[in-house]
């Protein structure tokens, strides 16, 4: 059943299928002709695959980040940021990484931040002198390598697939982006000193603490996400839920932007989003139960621990693997289908789930920089007016530092505080 599973979903992709239907599809034509299973079981699979309360948390922090964009929360982040960082020497694109990050924080979508960031911060780099090239390579940088903020859509997906604990996911994953800010910001210094880019003018520090005064309520989101977290004050989960009251409460009584007409547009936003989603992960956890009952995972297991036991090479065979399937996978189809398959293999030579999770999170990441998929570098690159062939060189000195990064997180965990 292993070759009908897999080789049925590779052909469905090659076709042009949603990577929905191609899962669904694989799933039943294995089951039906490979195996002894009713076939009724398939819908059965799909309804248990989304009867997950760790779940709803996806579309409570989409709605969250959706009244959130509604509130004007994108323009008080910038001109936060701008206040903060704008004075240093390529200071837009500063501004650029910093908003990103913060965004990032409260979407949990990385083509959300790069939307809505990219559509303010792009047009302004350019005006300012700022190469088109320079500006979409910053942008998407910033918006594909930041998946790892809470609360990241794709950690939650992970932590359900995996079992894995979501806040200490969170918690981590919080330390690794906050090190590839650092890591970002200083990069674009130096590009900004070789090319010799602009420094803004100087804020003075009454136009910071009034710009810190207008958005400290959206700063404060993510800090009440994470520390009601860590503290045990509620789960992931009902974080979400809080998220969503703590959009309301900003957009109608403090921000006073959000309006009825604004909540129905959110949740017609969300719900389309949402929708999409879950359908992804009802045919994906179809699609896992017929590769565990055809055990395949354990075939897989057995193939990769016949060629070596040694976790760092295993954790580099899953790299190389996962660079390769990001380029043509978007980052929570590729999560649903491979976990199952590669979390046998870390575990059996000791790797921590997850420790797992964050390395496969920040990999795909990537492969929202890397076509044909590339969401990320696609919208980032629409905004800038710029196609994916003009882009592709640029892009190459950020590509690699991301794959630097990958290797520190991959291989220097006590970097990030876990061992």
């Amino acid at each position: 059943m292993g070759y009908a599973l897999l080789g049925g979903f590779a052909l469905l992709l090659l076709i042009g299928a949603p990577i929905g239907v191609a899962l669904a599809l694989a799933s039943m034509f294995g089951i039906e002709f490979f195996s002894s299973v009713p076939l009724e079981v398939t819908a059965q699979r799909m309804i248990a695959g989304i009867r997950s309360f760790p779940l709803l948390a996806i579309p409570l922090y989409i709605l969250a980040g959706a009244l959130m964009n509604a509130s004007g929360i994108t323009q008080r982040l910038v001109d936060f940021a701008y206040a903060i960082v704008g004075s240093i020497r390529g200071g837009l694109a500063q501004v650029t990484i910093i908003t990103t990050a913060i965004f990032g924080g409260i979407s949990g979508s990385q083509v959300a931040d790069t939307s809505n960031v990219g559509r303010l911060m792009i047009p302004q780099m350019v005006a300012r002198g700022y190469k088109p090239t320079y500006a979409v390579s910053v942008m998407a940088t910033a918006g594909a390598m930041f998946v790892t903020i809470p609360p990241s859509i794709n950690l939650i997906v992970y932590g359900v697939l995996a079992q894995a604990s979501i806040a200490d996911l969170f918690f981590y994953g919080l330390l690794i982006g906050i090190a590839f800010v650092v890591v970002l910001m200083a990069a674009a210094y130096v590009a900004a000193i070789i090319q010799g880019q602009p420094a803004e003018a100087r804020e003075s520090f009454g136009n910071v603490m009034r710009a810190m005064g207008r958005a400290v309520w959206s700063l404060l989101l993510p800090v009440v996400i994470i520390g009601g977290i860590r503290m045990g004050i509620f789960t992931p989960t009902e974080g979400g839920a809080v998220a969503v009251f703590y959009a309301l409460i900003i957009g109608f009584f403090v921000h006073r932007e959000l309006t009825w007409k604004k909540i129905v547009h959110s949740l017609t936003e969300s719900g389309l989003l949402v929708g999409v989603i879950m359908l992804v992960i009802a045919a994906a956890q179809m699609y896992s139960w017929a590769l565990i009952s055809g055990q395949i995972p354990q075939q897989i297991t057995q193939a990769m621990l016949s060629l070596t036991e040694n976790p760092l090479l295993i954790l580099l065979l899953i790299n190389l693997l996962l660079l390769i399937i990001g380029t043509v996978i978007e980052t929570n189809a590729a999560l649903i289908v491979f976990v199952p398959l590669l979390l046998p293999v870390a575990t059996a030579v000791g790797i921590d789930p997850v420790h797992l999770g964050l390395i496969m999170v920040v990999n795909l990441g990537i492969g929202l920089l890397t076509p044909p998929v590339g969401l990320v570098l696609l919208v980032a690159s629409k905004i800038g007016k710029l196609s994916i062939s003009e882009i592709i060189r640029p892009m190459l000195p950020w590509f690699g530092l991301c794959l630097v990064f990958l290797a520190g997180v991959t291989y220097l965990p006590f970097v990030f505080g876990w061992v």
